[in-house]
Formats: C-alpha cells, sequence, structure tokens
C-alpha cells in the first residue's frame, strides 16, 4: 500500500472516530436528565384563564408540594411525588370570585421555591 493510501485511509479513520464522538457528546448534553439538577413550573396555556400548571422534574428531588393563592387566600394545595425526567400535569379550578385577582401558583422542594402568577 502506498503512502497515499495509508493517509487518505488514516484521514477516514480519524474522521469516522470524530464524528462518532462528537454525535456521543452532542446527545449527552442534550439530556436534560444526564448530569444536570434542575426542575420547573410553568403554566399549560399561558394565554388562557385556566390555572393548569406542569411540574418538570430533572433533579434528584421527587418531592413537591403546591398551593394555589389568591392574596393571603389558599385556593387549593397539595403534595405530589415526580420523579426525575417525569412531569406532572396539575389541573386546578377555582371559584369564579377569584376572577380579576392576581393568582400565585408556589411549588416547592427541599429548600427551593419557585412561583409562577396570572392576573385574571
Amino acid at each position: 500500500m502506498s503512502q497515499q493510501k495509508k493517509i487518505i485511509f488514516f484521514l477516514i479513520i480519524l474522521f469516522i472516530a470524530s464524528s462518532v464522538w462528537l454525535f456521543y457528546l452532542s446527545e449527552k448534553i442534550l439530556d436534560p436528565n444526564v448530569g444536570k439538577n434542575w426542575w420547573s413550573v410553568s403554566f399549560s396555556d399561558s394565554k388562557s384563564e385556566d390555572l393548569d400548571f406542569t411540574i418538570e422534574n430533572h433533579s434528584d428531588k421527587d418531592n413537591f408540594q403546591w398551593i394555589v393563592l389568591s392574596g393571603n387566600d389558599k385556593i387549593n394545595e397539595a403534595n405530589v411525588t415526580v420523579k426525575k425526567g417525569e412531569n406532572y400535569f396539575a389541573n386546578v379550578n377555582f371559584e369564579d370570585n377569584y376572577r380579576n385577582k392576581k393568582i400565585t401558583i408556589q411549588v416547592i422542594s427541599g429548600d427551593e421555591k419557585k412561583e409562577i402568577y396570572k392576573n385574571l
């Protein structure tokens, strides 16, 4: 085999190996559960008047408490378990006397607390 063919063969092998490595790293970085520790809370439909929300968990914590407040009035609350990599959908019902008020949803896990709100 000539020197040129050896160089071309080496470069092809190097290109394939580096491509495989980069695809592996890309998949690992894009996976929200690998080496990451976070959770979030968001409304299912931010433009409607629904208060339904989702807890997305990518952390080692799995116990969450959520509270729906209108001012100091507690409308609803629950304790839920959300495993790592899972989502929890909460369907929140409220009475009409809470319309035209600011509604706050607090989600607490351990020492972390996150809030979202809507003005109805």
